[in-house]
C-alpha cells in the first residue's frame, strides 16, 4: 500500500533540508524508523507511522510550527 502523496513530499524535504538523517520502512511497512548518526554515536526514532515520526523529527530539528 502506498503512502499519501502530501506525506511522500513531506518526508522527501525533511530528507533535503536535514541530509545527516535517513528514513526508513520497518519491516511490516505501517512503521518507520529514522537515523542520524553523529560521529561515534547514533540517534534512532523508530516505530511511529511516516506522519508521526516526521512531526517528532521537526521537533528534534526544531522544524516544528
Amino acid at each position: 500500500m502506498g503512502l499519501p502523496l502530501d506525506q511522500v513530499l513531506r518526508e522527501q524535504r525533511f530528507i533535503r533540508d536535514h541530509p545527516e538523517w535517513s528514513i526508513h520502512r520497518l519491516e511490516y511497512g505501517s512503521e518507520f524508523a529514522a537515523l542520524k548518526v553523529d560521529g561515534p554515536n547514533q540517534h534512532i526514532v523508530a516505530g511511529m507511522p511516516l506522519p508521526a515520526l516526521l512531526d517528532r523529527l521537526e521537533e528534534i530539528t526544531g522544524d516544528a510550527g
